[in-house]
Formats: C-alpha cells, sequence, structure tokens
C-alpha cells in the first residue's frame, strides 16, 4: 500500500477514513502554498500515520478521531532555514485544520540534513511507518534507520508531559457541575491516551522501545511474563508493586483494543473514575520515571524542582541567610532556561497529585503570579506542553 491507501485508524471507518484523507489534502495543498518550490515532501507520523488512530463520536453523533496529524515536512532548505520557517508552516496549517476541526503538530527538517535527526519519539515512529504523503517515494530512505533506534528517557518525559497535560485539563473539565458532552469524550480520550504514554514509558525504561502501539502491547506482556533464563530485566517498572505493574499493562492493552472499534463514551460516572485512576498511575510512573532519569528518590516534587535546579545549574533563588540550602528554590530566570519538558513536568505532576505543601513550585515554573488561579495555571501548562 501507497501512503495515501493505507488506513488512518485502527477501525477503519469509511466515513472517518474519508475524512482524514480530506484533511490530509487541504493540509498538503496550504503546506504546499506556502512552502512553494522549498519544499521537498512530507510524512504523516503519530498514530494516524501507522494507521492506530482511534475512532469515537463527537459531540453532534459523527465518527471522528481525537488525535492530531502528525506531520514531517522536509525542506530543500539550509537547517538553519527549514527551523526558522516552522512557526510560520505551523500558524498557517493550524488555521486550515481548524476549519476542520481537526489539530496539526508540524516539524521540519531540512533534507540534506534527514540522516542526522535524533532518536525523538516522533521521529523514530515516522522513520518506521514511512508514510511519505507528499513528494518522492524515497524522501525518508536516509531517516530509514532510525526505525529501530530505542528513545531515551528525556523522550519519555516529553510524552508524559504532553499527553498528562491534557489528562489534567480533562479533569478538571470533568470535575464540573454538569459537564458537556464534548468533556466527557474528551476526557475519555485523554485517558487513553495517557494509558498509552504510561506503558510507552516503561518500556523506553527497560530499552524495549518499538514504534507501534500494537507492538508495544506485545512487548509489555513479555515485560509483565514470568523471568526466564534471559538477561536480567531492567527498568523502573521492577520498583513497582506488581498490582501496579500489571494495572498499567492491562489499561495499555485495553487503549489498543478500544483504538480497534469505535468508542462510544461511557458514563459520566466512569469516566470520572477512569480519569482519576489514571491520574494516579500517571503520577506514580512519572515520579519513577524521574527518579530513575535523575538517579535520586524524589520524595516531594519540590524536591524534584531542586534536583532538576541542580541538574540543569540553575541558581538558586533565596540568599544565603533567608534559607537553608535544602530548602532553596531555583529562581524563575534559571527556570526559563530549562527544557520545555523538565519545566513543565513537576508543575503537572504537583497539579494532578494536589499536595499543598508543593502547590507554591508551579507559579514558579510556568512563570505566573503566586496567586494565579486553577485555571490560569492549567491554561498556561496545556499551552506550554504543546512545544514539549
Amino acid at each position: 500500500m501507497t501512503g495515501a491507501d493505507r488506513p488512518f485508524t485502527a477501525a477503519a471507518v469509511p466515513a472517518v477514513e474519508r475524512r482524514c484523507r480530506e484533511t490530509l489534502a487541504a493540509l498538503l495543498s496550504r503546506l504546499g502554498e506556502v512552502a512553494g518550490d522549498g519544499l521537498a515532501g512530507a510524512a504523516l507520523g503519530g498514530a494516524l500515520g501507522r494507521g492506530e488512530a482511534p475512532t469515537t463520536v463527537d459531540a453532534n453523533g459523527a465518527f471522528v478521531t481525537p488525535v492530531p496529524f502528525e506531520l514531517l515536512v522536509v525542506l530543500d532548505a539550509t537547517p538553519g532555514r527549514a527551523a526558522s520557517v516552522a512557526p510560520r508552516l505551523r500558524r498557517e496549517l493550524a488555521a486550515t485544520a481548524r476549519t476542520r476541526s481537526a489539530d496539526v503538530r508540524l516539524a521540519t527538517a531540512a533534507r540534506s540534513a534527514l540522516a542526522q535527526l535524533p532518536p525523538s519519539i516522533a521521529n523514530v515512529e515516522t522513520a518506521a511507518a514511512a508514510r511519505v504523503v507528499a513528494g518522492p517515494a524515497a524522501l525518508l530512505a536516509p531517516l530509514a534507520p532510525l526505525s529501530t533506534a530505542r528513545p531515551g528517557a528525556d523522550e519519555a518525559l516529553a510524552l508524559l508531559v504532553r499527553r498528562g497535560a491534557s489528562l489534567l485539563l480533562a479533569e478538571r473539565a470533568l470535575s464540573r457541575r454538569a459537564p458537556s458532552r464534548a468533556a466527557l469524550l474528551a476526557g475519555q480520550a485523554a485517558v487513553h491516551a495517557a494509558d498509552l504514554a504510561l506503558g510507552t514509558a516503561l518500556l523506553v525504561s527497560a530499552g524495549r522501545f518499538r514504534p507501534t502501539d500494537a507492538a508495544r502491547d506485545a512487548e509489555l506482556r513479555l515485560l509483565a511474563a514470568p523471568a526466564g533464563d534471559g538477561p536480567a530485566p531492567a527498568g523502573f517498572h521492577l520498583r513497582m508493586s506488581r498490582t501496579r505493574f500489571r494495572d498499567v499493562v492491562e489499561r495499555h492493552r485495553a487503549a489498543v483494543e478500544a483504538a480497534r472499534e469505535v468508542d462510544l463514551p461511557d458514563s459520566l460516572g466512569e469516566v470520572r473514575a477512569q480519569a482519576g485512576r489514571a491520574t494516579d498511575r500517571f503520577v506514580e510512573v512519572l515520579r519513577l520515571l524521574e527518579e530513575e532519569r535523575l538517579s535520586r528518590p524524589l520524595p516531594s516534587w519540590t524536591d524534584y524542582v531542586r534536583a532538576l535546579a541542580e541538574r540543569n545549574g540553575g541558581s538558586p533563588g533565596p540568599g544565603l541567610f533567608e534559607a537553608s540550602r535544602e530548602e532553596e528554590l531555583p529562581s524563575r530566570r534559571s527556570v526559563r532556561a530549562w527544557p520545555v519538558a523538565e519545566r513543565l513536568a513537576p508543575a503537572l505532576a504537583t497539579l494532578l497529585d494536589w499536595d499543598p505543601g508543593d502547590l507554591a513550585v508551579v507559579p514558579l515554573l510556568l512563570d505566573l503570579p503566586a496567586d494565579a488561579t486553577k485555571e490560569a495555571l492549567g491554561a498556561r501548562l496545556a499551552s506550554l506542553a504543546a512545544s514539549a
């Protein structure tokens, strides 16, 4: 099958497939107009590129897929030029996507630098899917070696931040007195996406990442099987209780299976319960991932911020006589220089966990006033998470 012929969704509902084809065509048409002769081609990644996107119904009862179109745009330009035009391409394609009630995530690369792209989760999955939707069929040939690469823990953290931000917003919307049907559907989608991300994080830690949800499901089953005579297992899942570990594995499997059918909405009470349980799983996996990545225990989210400050060489906020060293927090200025995922992860964990003893770090991390509302904090986090 060519990129155009392969299904976008696991359930392959004709109406959704047709809508995906039409939306992709509109996005590529606008891309060609904006990029002009500098466009070498484009590839579709993410769940739609893999053909594993879920299908649900929207507030009006129409069949839809809730995931974004993830495009890798390849340009005949220098790497610097390719990076500089990315913001404009994102704005233009985002506007086109909105007119079709869709979302788009876009990355750019110079054709001459494809072989040097890092093994991010997005790049690995795009290379493995090899779904060229514009340009020559061999467009991604320089990227092929990445299809078997193993992303690092930083990549797992960025994925958790993106999925966790959606879970936070969904949880907030579901907690309202009378949440809309759209909020119910978004909550259910956020839970499934978070569960897929948690399974992915486990496999990254164990060195067993695979570039599709189905392959990750199989790897998680093997990881959960009784140990044999092979190499000793590795990964932070070894520090989880057996019950929690099995829960993460089973919820990942349930999310994969749900994508193969139309995911009809559950009751409000059930979706609220699902979101609460997903949050519990999420907070534990995030803590264990970061304890492994930072090689130190993190008894609180404030301690997590201090650990990140040391990692990033940030200067503390208070003076020597205002607080003991173990009580110091980084300055806002130093936090602004941290990688986006590291700025957001402790803020996200604190907002999901909602421990009053840690809440003071959230405005610091999000660069908002100390008295910012929950809504403002959540909105800022979600906005920044899009670039994690």
